[in-house]
């Protein structure tokens, strides 16, 4: 079971607000890169992809460019 925790930010500039939401966006798509790294090696290796091999993989990636490392390696 998964546990969520919804954030109300008030008080943001339209700015700051554009900010999140595009770095949200940037996260969500590594995401699914990584996903979708994992999915396709299991269907042609039979086996899951560790996180250093999806690492070496992501690192190049625009998507992982734009966050901090640490953002980044979190969202992996």
């Amino acid at each position: 079971m998964h546990l969520t925790v919804k954030q109300q930010v008030k008080h943001l500039s339209k700015e700051d607000y554009k900010t999140i939401k595009e770095l949200c966006h940037i996260a969500k798509n590594l995401a699914n890169e990584a996903i979708y790294n994992v999915r396709q090696y299991y269907f042609a290796e039979g086996e899951f992809l560790k996180y250093e091999k999806n690492y070496t993989l992501l690192k190049n990636s625009p998507n992982y460019k734009a966050l901090n490392s640490n953002m980044a390696q979190q969202i992996l």
